[in-house]
């Protein structure tokens, strides 16, 4: 499969996981990095207590850099992370 297609495959599914009010901590990195060995490109929900307009880019850029994945995409709460940078057509 595409990468591309993938991408807009999680686009429209659920969240992989979701990021509550306990914040990023091991526990949470290292699920993320199970899923991104696993799926690639994974899509992240923020709560409302763990996150607020101002601070999900933030959020999105500590995520990736502590797993070492690429910020693909923010809509919203929604953070898009991937395992290898998105080529553009």
């Amino acid at each position: 499969m595409d990468y591309q297609e993938q991408y807009k495959r999680v686009l429209l599914s659920r969240a992989h996981c979701n990021l509550g009010k306990k914040g990023i901590n091991e526990e949470f990195l290292n699920h993320v990095l199970r899923l991104l060995k696993r799926y690639k490109i994974i899509k992240i929900k923020a709560l409302k207590s763990a996150a607020n307009k101002s601070n999900i880019k933030e959020i999105g850029n500590q995520l990736a850099q502590a797993t070492e994945s690429y910020l693909i995409d923010i809509r919203g709460r929604m953070i898009i992370l991937s395992k290898y940078p998105l080529k553009k057509k």
